[in-house]
């Protein structure tokens, strides 16, 4: 629908008031109480509980508001979309994503994107997890696939899988030798106890896996001993393979390290441990055609891992 001035309708909700509002905008507020007078009127709506003081929203305000905050997005893409265009520039589209997960995933995207849109450029932006929420809000991304926040404030996310954390030993060591547990049909490690003093290689413990795995180790009753922190998947998985500890991984990029033949894998706790995964974006951000491809072309690849746990 056409809204006209929909600058000053937001300049209200801005300030809460529409003297302050009047006072922005250059206007007598006889003029901007006209003007919201006849808007509800052709709404059919109350846009505004006049009864408080500041101002407060009524449930279809805030709808309207939220339409509005949406559609003025839209007009200030489109025109940096045009410009683009005249310009003769390759779209871009801007992923953000951990540097491990990047590493194993977009092999496997990459090239079937590419082809389908072979004008967009794409942008990696690789950033460790706790950073990937503060690209999307601040709108520097199209899209972070990442846990999904604990502040959804300013952010959307669709739910992409649950995927199961693995714990990954090398093959010769004691605790494991002789038992034959792959990445694709891994057996079921039944005493975390048994790591209490083993070397751990851990992501920083306020990151969401580690947060995870130290409350599995609480209800376990374990407290590890020995802990090398890392803020690098690859290196964790490197130093397993060289025998020298244990570590913890979403099972989706697995099977992209060279050490498979050295490396055996093992689900962790009853039922196994899974871990939530997302694309999120900033809320009422236009997602272009090649953003919502390249999200649905994430979601089919990473149906196999889905192992449908209940958040």
């Amino acid at each position: 629908m056409f809204v006209k001035n929909p600058e000053y309708f937001l300049t209200i909700v801005k300030e809460r008031s529409i003297s302050r509002a009047a006072d922005r905008l250059y206007l007598s507020q006889p003029y901007l109480s006209q003007y919201l007078a006849k808007l509800e009127s052709a709404l059919g709506v109350t846009l505004l509980d006049r009864s408080h003081t500041p101002l407060r929203l009524t449930a279809a305000g805030e709808l309207f508001h939220a339409y509005l905050e949406r559609q003025s997005y839209l007009d200030r893409q489109l025109e940096s979309d045009l410009r683009e265009l005249q310009a003769q520039k390759r779209q871009q589209l801007h992923i953000g994503v951990s540097t491990w997960r990047g590493s194993t995933l977009m092999p496997d995207i990459l090239p079937r994107f590419a082809p389908m849109y072979p004008e967009v450029q794409v942008v990696l932006h690789e950033a460790p997890v706790p950073q990937l929420g503060d690209l999307a809000s601040g709108n520097v991304t199209d899209f972070c696939l990442m846990h999904i926040p604990s502040n959804l404030e300013e952010l959307s996310y669709e739910l992409v899988m649950h995927e199961r954390i693995l714990l990954i030993a090398h093959s010769n060591h004691p605790l494991v030798r002789g038992q034959h547990s792959t990445w694709d049909a891994p057996l079921p490690f039944h005493d975390l106890r048994q790591l209490e003093h083993e070397r751990l290689m851990m992501l920083p413990g306020d990151w969401r896996l580690s947060r995870l795995l130290y409350n599995t180790f609480s209800v376990a009753s374990v407290e590890p001993q020995n802990i090398l922190i890392t803020t690098n998947n690859t290196t964790a998985i490197n130093l397993v393979a060289e025998n020298m500890g244990f570590t913890f991984l979403p099972e989706s990029g697995i099977h992209r390290t060279p050490y498979l033949d050295r490396l055996s894998f093992f689900t962790v706790g009853e039922p196994a441990l899974t871990s939530p995964l997302a694309v999120v974006y900033r809320k009422n951000r236009f997602l272009s055609p090649a953003a919502r491809c390249f999200m649905d072309l994430i979601k089919e690849h990473y149906r196999q891992f889905d192992r449908g746990s209940v958040l």
